[in-house]
């Protein structure tokens, strides 16, 4: 048994390597594509795949994070518990959200685009990092966010171990995207548009509170009719939203966005120096650390089965 168990685990982490040495050229091409890509104005912005730096603009509204309650025109959070079981103990992602539902404006002085964050690269600092421990008071931001999520944070031992990340992009900070420039035309808005309706549709379900007032009758089930009266609130929600951004699309006439046919799409707060270091590194520990794991791996499956 103890012999196949380490089999088992060569087999895992010859599988590990190889997945690190194809994520290292993943990184490679990412690179590449920064170098490569001269920075466009948006006066003079073209159809496809562009790169911009600028800073960033609300569109119509500020967000206020989920987990700091701080102004943003962009955010990403992630709660984690420390989870053991038997002789293993690992993190494990209990909640995580973002704004990619929302686009915001970039201006970089020659004029004003909108980004649509939606299925983007997220290359950004961390803004906030918070994990409980002996000694630290849990902030009453983060209480208020997990009780009115319904989300257990006490055990009958105490705290559960917990750690708190958050992401931010505020107005006027500088902002690196690599994209794809495409016109808003009809089609676009109404892709973007059911995007929008599944990601809140999403957060709806993942929301036990939002959930538990769907429940209008209170009787512990949600109904048909109470469902389709939960989304039909949504649509109405997006259709307002819509009407209040008209004035601010018709002077943008082209969104950045992910391309349709695999294309790179970046949205970072680091310097197109930083970006382009941050991803050599990864190149570099990807194809030569995977492929130090994955021939040492497979050396010693050999070796094992006497080949």
């Amino acid at each position: 048994m103890p012999e196949d168990r380490s089999i088992g685990t060569a087999l895992f982490l010859f599988g590990v390597g190889v997945f690190i040495f194809f994520g290292g050229f993943q990184s490679l091409r990412r690179k590449r594509k920064i170098e490569n890509i001269p920075t466009s104005t948006i006066r003079g912005l073209a159809l496809g795949l562009v790169e911009l730096v600028g800073k960033a603009k609300k569109n119509k509204i500020l967000h206020k994070s989920p987990l700091t309650k701080t102004d943003c025109v962009f955010y990403r959070y992630q709660i984690e518990r420390y989870q053991s079981s038997g002789k293993s103990s690992r993190w494990v992602t209990i909640v995580q959200g973002d704004s990619c539902f929302s686009p915001f404006m970039i201006d970089d002085g020659t004029g004003t685009v909108l980004v649509s964050p939606q299925r983007a690269e997220q290359i950004m600092k961390m803004s906030f990092y918070f994990e409980t421990g002996l000694g630290k008071v849990l902030p009453t931001s983060l209480i208020d966010f997990m009780e009115a999520n319904h989300i257990g944070y006490k055990s009958f031992l105490g705290n559960y171990r917990l750690r708190f990340k958050e992401w931010r992009i505020h107005e006027n900070d500088a902002v690196y995207v690599l994209g794809t420039a495409a016109n808003i035309s009809q089609e676009d808005y109404f892709n973007r548009r059911k995007e929008k309706l599944v990601s809140r549709i999403a957060s709806l379900k993942n929301n036990p509170q939002a959930m538990a007032q769907v429940d209008s009758n209170q009787d512990g089930t949600i109904s048909v009719s109470e469902w389709n009266a939960a989304v039909s609130r949504i649509e109405e929600d997006l259709l307002q939203e819509e009407i209040n951004q008209m004035s601010l699309e018709e002077q943008s006439q082209l969104i950045i966005h992910k391309g349709d046919k695999n294309e790179v799409f970046i949205i970072s707060d680091c310097s197109q120096k930083d970006l382009v270091s941050r991803l050599s590194w990864q190149a570099l520990g990807g194809v030569f650390g995977g492929a130090l794991l994955a021939l040492g791996m497979l050396g010693y499956l050999l070796m094992r089965f006497n080949f």
